[in-house]
């Protein structure tokens, strides 16, 4: 079956406003957008039919556009899914993998491991998870999820030290069939979605969530301090 991967990115971020279009400088010196950087990730996985940013920002999309990329203006939306899910329902796609546009980072490997993963679990959620550095178990731009038999339980943005061994980093990947996103988009916010700031609290405990393990640490980009972090890993490895 055709998976394709659709990247959400808006203009007007709460913690880091119009982090799509910062530059972020590789080793070759040469700025890009991260946005159009995370679309370069998604391309190097060589596993999607289509790959498409979903863009409340005409500003976006020309950035995008003039990087030899798709896009898809949409309305306003409560999060990324919810973008997402109206991306893909004018596309009329089924199966989409969900690539946070804050992951310039994102192994590529990654993306084909879940790609696969949905295709053979379509009725599930996929997302990905990786070790969690203890020391970063109470730094709430850091998200994370707590696993038991490969589907996620429960996230968080906050935990305690001593309970940080049991946790996971959550990645900023979600992947969907048409089915599954209908649902999600169909259902109100709910409290505790709204007081973390997790769009997948919504669907929890209503249809599975199935963990796909990665060795790779995860760097997003959440704050402006982030994207030196990001800056180094480039130009270091």
């Amino acid at each position: 079956m055709a998976v394709h991967c659709i990247v959400p990115a808006r203009m007007g971020s709460s913690r880091f406003p119009g982090k799509p279009l910062v530059k972020i400088f590789g080793k070759d010196n040469i700025g890009k957008p991260m946005i159009v950087r995370t679309l370069e990730r998604a391309q190097l996985a060589e596993c999607f039919d289509r790959i498409v940013c979903a863009t409340d920002s005409e500003e976006i999309a020309d950035v995008v556009s003039r990087a030899g990329f798709e896009f898809i203006l949409t309305g306003p939306a409560a999060t990324g899914s919810d973008r997402v899910a109206f991306a893909a329902r004018a596309l009329d796609l089924d199966l989409v993998v969900n690539l946070q546009g804050d992951e310039p980072l994102v192994e590529p490997s990654v993306l084909c491991d879940v790609a696969a993963t949905l295709e053979k679990h379509p009725d599930e959620w996929v997302t990905v998870a990786c070790p969690l550095n203890p020391a970063e178990a109470g730094l709430k731009t850091v998200v994370k999820v707590l696993v038991k038999d490969d589907y996620a339980v429960d996230f968080s943005r906050s935990v305690a030290n001593e309970d940080a061994a049991r946790w996971f980093q959550h990645q900023g990947i979600y992947a969907y069939s048409r089915v599954c996103r209908d649902e999600f988009s169909s259902l109100p916010q709910t409290e505790a979605e709204r007081e973390r700031s997790l769009e997948q609290l919504r669907i929890l405990g209503k249809r599975p969530i199935r963990i796909v393990q990665s060795k790779y640490p995860s760097i997003s980009v959440d704050v402006p301090s982030d994207v030196n972090a990001v800056e180094d890993t480039l130009k270091n490895h």
